[in-house]
């Protein structure tokens, strides 16, 4: 969550720093703000809105800012509600320090005591501002006509994340001072380098066309952007050779929606086209583990899935194809609750993350030391950094907040691998794993149509029942994690509650919570004789049933397989999208940015 720009060079910095933001909005959207440093020994003028860039826009001087340095958040809330005062960038008591900070701080309540016991005045509830006092009280008093040395401010920013407890990345500028300074650590910050400037981002989206090389901070870096560039390592050492940088990626198209109402529903839209170009990355390379050999990862009889959100869905597809196909019982962990476990011979861990920032699958990982494969849509994020081997989606931008293609290319993803597995395991014949590579094939054409057929009856569906205040969605074996996800794509969009369990486990006791009209979201899988068992118990409680199926009977028709595959109705997830999105829309909320949350969940 939340991102960071800066900028130093020899243009004015606030046209990029805010086409940097408006790249960034998808990390967070509650309130966002710039400073702009003059350089020239005048105050650094800061402006902030509660909202996004059309409020921002609406606070800044009408007439053009020549300020060449500057920064700039987009805000996600964890400490302080979205206001003005909580924006960022937040200054100490002088005005002299003005910071921005992605990541929470642990020791926030700690620090505060601190500081105003010393005599410094806080005016925010966010612990970003704690940040600037530390850095305020490790500055020399500043006198008349003389601003801070590059290395006054360096030694300053070292000495208060030298106190700090949790996660940051940090930019920082000083009056008098016409430089920014970096510092990071177990959240990600990047440097771009164009010819006749710098900038620092949370992911490369924020750099301006122009920039020409990246570097990534390490952790504990510091790093100025100034006339004279400086590197420092967590020891605070000058590092003299500088870090090696990779090429810029071709900049990103503008974010477009392609004439589609909104991201969400290009996204769904996108779904046919990255299945198939995921697919086409994996064919002939299934047998005898190829696909595994290639990425240089081992074929052992342990597996370890870790994941958060809708990739943890994914992940439990993934499993579901490993234990019917190759015969391996893979175990599923959620990030969030993941504890060291005994460790194991011969186990890889395969993390799922979209982003591959999402910050509690980060932190997991800190549990084990096994062989580490990461399943992610950003082949240059720190989880593939940090990975011995990554599989790309190749899902392209994905700018809604609520996950679609980066979910259905997950699930392709973690299958194939599961049938690469298998064969390399020798538990599939050759005939068999030639018609599970025919299923894959087909997958792409199945999503079209289901796309075509599901629309119209789930945007008449979501006007029926819109105003519902909660809904219970189920199935059966390989259904249940697409149930679960669609559920979630409700919740997330449009506020509604929901309860997602096996089919089989209603009887258990959330049966209480049917009576008369009460919407049930039933995704056909097999077997389904049994579920139509369930169906009938939920229907002689007054049930509202809601079909997502193939078949006459369907109320939202789906082009599923004629011998359902291992990964499942896989198809059902573009129906349920399509509810969720016109549930939403119906509703009048906004379906790519939906409160409290953010695209890219970079806190523990």
């Amino acid at each position: 969550m939340c991102g960071i720009v800066a900028y130093r060079g020899l243009r004015p910095a606030l046209p990029a720093l805010l086409q940097g933001l408006s790249r960034l909005e998808y990390r967070g959207y509650d309130s966002t703000g710039v400073a702009l440093n003059p350089g020239d020994g005048h105050p650094v003028e800061v402006y902030r809105a509660a909202g996004r860039l059309p409020e921002l826009a609406a606070v800044l001087p009408a007439a053009g800012q020549v300020s060449c340095t500057g920064i700039a958040h987009t805000r996600w809330a964890t400490h302080g509600a979205p206001t003005v005062a909580n924006a960022h960038p937040h200054v100490d008591c002088t005005g002299t320090v003005a910071v921005v900070h992605n990541g929470t701080l642990d020791d926030a309540a700690e620090l505060a005591a601190e500081l105003t016991a010393a005599g410094h005045l806080l005016s925010s509830d966010v612990d970003t501002e704690l940040v600037a006092h530390l850095v305020e009280s490790h500055l020399s008093p500043i006198t008349t006509g003389a601003g801070p040395t590059a290395a006054a401010v360096v030694a300053a920013v070292g000495a208060a994340t030298a106190r700090l407890r949790g996660s940051w990345a940090l930019a920082v500028t000083v009056r008098g001072l016409d430089a920014v300074v970096l510092a990071r650590h177990r959240s990600p910050l990047l440097v771009g380098e164009g010819d006749d400037f710098t900038m620092a981002s949370s992911d490369q989206l924020g750099f301006a066309t122009e920039v020409h090389t990246v570097r990534e901070l390490a952790e504990g870096d510091i790093v100025v952007l100034g006339d004279r560039h400086g590197w420092f390592d967590h020891t605070g050492r000058a590092v003299t050779t500088p870090r090696p940088g990779r090429p810029a990626e071709p900049p990103a198209a503008p974010a477009d929606r392609g004439g589609a109402d909104d991201f969400t529903a290009k996204e769904i839209d996108d779904q046919p086209a990255a299945a198939e170009h995921l697919i086409a990355t994996v064919a002939g390379r299934l047998a005898r583990g190829a696909l595994l050999h290639d990425l240089g990862l081992p074929t052992g009889e342990r597996i370890r899935l870790v994941a958060c959100g809708s990739s943890a869905y994914a992940a439990r597809v993934t499993a579901r194809v490993l234990a019917t196909v190759a015969g391996i019982p893979a175990t599923v962990v959620i990030a969030s609750e993941a504890t060291a476990d005994a460790a194991e011979p011969d186990t890889l861990t395969i993390a799922f993350s979209q982003s591959g920032e999402t910050a509690d699958v980060l932190a997991a990982l800190d549990h084990w030391h096994d062989p580490l494969l990461a399943v992610t849509n950003n082949p240059q994020s720190t989880l593939a950094r940090r990975s011995d081997a990554v599989l790309g989606l190749g899902c392209g931008p994905e700018f809604g907040v609520a996950a679609t293609k980066s979910f259905t290319n997950q699930v392709l993803a973690g299958s194939a691998l599961a049938l690469s597995l298998a064969s390399a395991l020798g538990r599939l014949s050759v005939g068999e794993l030639v018609g599970f590579e025919d299923q894959l094939a087909q997958v792409p054409a199945r999503m079209a149509a289901t796309h075509r057929l599901s629309a119209g009856p789930a945007r008449d569906l979501a006007r029926r029942l819109a105003m519902h205040p909660a809904f219970i969605y189920t199935s059966r074996g390989a259904g249940v994690p697409y149930a679960f996800e669609g559920a979630l794509k409700l919740k997330e969009l449009a506020y509604r509650w929901v309860e997602a369990l096996p089919a089989g486990e209603l009887k258990h006791g959330p049966l209480a919570l049917i009576q008369a009209g009460t919407p049930v979201i039933l995704v056909q899988a097999r077997p389904l004789d049994r579920l139509a068992v369930n169906g009938r118990e939920m229907a002689a409680r007054g049930a509202r049933l809601i079909i997502i199926g193939p078949g006459e009977d369907a109320d939202v028709p789906v082009a599923a397989a004629d011998h359902e595959p291992p990964w499942g109705p896989l198809e059902s997830v573009i129906a349920l999208q399509h509810f969720a999105r016109e549930t939403t829309r119906h509703l009048g909320h906004d379906v790519d940015r939906p409160r409290n949350l953010a695209k890219s969940v970079t806190v523990e």
